[in-house]
């Protein structure tokens, strides 16, 4: 069984995994930027020592710039294997490794009892992130299911998709993001007392608690390349030193396209010890939605008639920016993660086993 090129065989007697759809929604998630990542050998030399510091006698044979004046993708062979690493101005962010390793037996068997079976699974790599303290390694493949292509990971844990990318990494500087993000969650890092105040819903110690912490905080992004060279941002923040938010998504030009669940700090009780999961859509918000993953084959047995997934369908807003949430589970707790736009347009999605 070779890395390559594996086909997970159906199971007798189940539903064909029909994703026809989300041949549009990656279309249209394509589409977030037109901002390409130009090809440029013209890449500071400083990039290129980064590279040879960890592999000396790599073989560079192609740059491009991601983000200019910030961050950089080479792509070189080192011992006769082929690399890809993405840097920035001070080191290595990720290096995609290819492998002839063969595809591991328990992820084969892991999905022959998914939702997602069926597909063919190809181009087996290493990625390994140094964002953190520790690096960290990942493996990748191309997962093909019905004609249409997805990233598929794998650890000991769980098998996850998400749309296709020709790269992604992880920064945790705001500095190698576009100015225009950059000053978008500057100018929101500073304590809004105004709106603190009036949360109604929390009692005074509460609000004392968190008036003087700044609105939003970086974290960390992972920026996606995406098969037409756009770029799309999903940044983490800290909310009022109360909550980790991800998902925040930012175009390549920098353009607000979705945000996550800011509005869930109305649902705490007076002092911050419980959260009521809660959904605040309208009846014609669920109906809409109600209907429209009723015609989606996909989710057969993910749907909103569940009360654990209708607590999580939620109306996400932000500064009068309006985006929505669905985690939609099944009984074997597979999860389906859609994002939707204010005009209720799919702008991203994950899957995940349990």
């Amino acid at each position: 069984m070779h890395a390559k090129d594996q086909t997970v065989p159906l199971l007798s007697g189940s539903k064909t995994l029909v994703v026809a759809i989300f041949f549009l929604l990656v279309v249209l998630i394509s589409r977030c930027s037109r901002e390409k990542a130009a090809p440029d050998m013209n890449v500071p030399s400083n990039a290129r020592d980064i590279v040879h510091q960890k592999y000396p006698s790599a073989e560079i044979s192609k740059m491009m710039v991601l983000e200019h004046g910030k961050v950089y993708q080479l792509s070189f062979r080192f011992h006769g294997t082929n690399y890809q690493s993405v840097v920035n101005n001070s080191g290595i962010l990720t290096t995609t490794r290819q492998t002839d390793e063969q595809i591991p037996e328990s992820l084969l068997a892991q999905l022959d009892t998914l939702a997602i079976r069926g597909g063919r699974i190809s181009n087996h790599r290493i990625v390994e992130s140094y964002y953190a303290d520790n690096a960290v390694e990942e493996d990748v493949f191309d997962y093909e299911l019905n004609g249409h292509k997805y990233v598929l990971t794998f650890d000991a844990y769980r098998v996850a998709l998400r749309p296709y990318q020709q790269a992604s990494y992880r920064t945790k500087s705001i500095e190698d993001l576009p100015e225009k993000i950059q000053q978008y969650i500057n100018s929101r890092n500073r304590p809004n007392p105004d709106f603190v105040n009036s949360l109604n819903n929390l009692n005074d110690q509460s609000k004392q608690y968190i008036i003087k912490n700044n609105e939003l905080t970086f974290m960390e992004c992972r920026v996606n390349i995406l098969p037409d060279g756009s770029k799309n941002h999903e940044i983490t923040v800290n909310y009022l030193g109360a909550t980790a938010l991800s998902g925040m998504l930012f175009d390549g030009d920098g353009d607000l396209i979705f945000v996550p669940q800011f509005n869930r700090i109305k649902q705490f009780k007076q002092n911050f010890d419980t959260l009521l999961w809660v959904s605040n859509l309208t009846t014609s918000e669920i109906n809409y939605f109600r209907d429209l993953f009723a015609g989606q084959s996909q989710l057969f047995g993910f749907n909103l008639d569940g009360q654990q997934n209708f607590d999580n369908s939620f109306r996400s807003e932000f500064e009068n920016f309006k985006s929505y949430q669905f985690d939609l589970y099944n009984y074997k707790r597979e999860r389906w993660s859609l994002h939707y736009n204010a005009q209720k347009a799919l702008v991203n999605f994950s899957y995940s086993s349990q």
